[in-house]
């Protein structure tokens, strides 16, 4: 790992931990034992370390997420591997980061919510695709409309004004966007494969 790398990841998981304003070039200096000077060559500014921290982060989700792909049974076992690994990311992640990020570095907020909004959609159309040639989605769904409204739907789940923090779990709210809306858009089959991973779900938490 270089220098870079090692400054990238731990100033994410500071940013992660406690957002993105609580955190100084002097913390991050501290944290990595590297001078804040030499940080200063390879980083002209925080912005430039918060893009690179918000890339990197974003590399490891799709990493994930590409892993689960492959590693899925059905479109119905990658819809719950899905839900188990947002709502891990929720639970990690400091909510200050998201509104630290819009109101004190908004261009790169807006760049960012830019760019994942286009990639969630079209991940939201494979998976879509991929469930119905397998029998498990309705084929008479339009699968533009529906992944668009997928994607709006877990847009609002973060708006404040809607979802405030202290009266709603983003986790909570997270699963039952996705449980509902994947329900309303299965076959048969789907939804009787659907009820068997919320038994088996279930049946794990009461062992836990």
């Amino acid at each position: 790992m270089t220098m870079k790398e090692r400054i990238v990841v731990q100033a994410s998981e500071m940013f992660i931990k406690s957002g993105i304003k609580a955190i100084t070039m002097d913390d991050i200096s501290r944290e990595t034992g590297v001078s804040k000077r030499t940080i200063y060559e390879i980083f002209s500014d925080k912005d430039d370390l918060l893009r690179s921290c918000i890339g990197h982060m974003d590399a490891k989700f799709r990493k994930e997420k590409e892993d689960a792909q492959a590693k899925a049974k059905n479109i119905i076992d990658l819809v719950f591997t899905f839900i188990k690994i947002g709502v891990k990311a929720i639970n990690i992640v400091n909510p200050l980061f998201n509104s630290d990020l819009k109101r004190y570095h908004y261009s790169i907020w807006k760049e960012t919510y830019q760019m994942s909004s286009e990639m969630h959609r079209s991940h939201i159309q494979k998976v879509i695709t991929r469930g119905i040639d397998e029998g498990l989605f309705r084929s008479n769904i339009d699968v533009g409309i529906v992944g668009m409204l997928l994607s709006e739907q877990l847009r609002i789940m973060s708006d404040e004004n809607i979802f405030p923090s202290v009266r709603f779990s983003k986790a909570v709210i997270f699963e039952n966007i996705v449980i509902n809306f994947f329900r309303g858009i299965a076959t048969k089959k789907g939804l009787e494969l659907i009820e068997k991973y919320m038994d088996k779900e279930a049946d794990e938490l009461l062992t836990v």
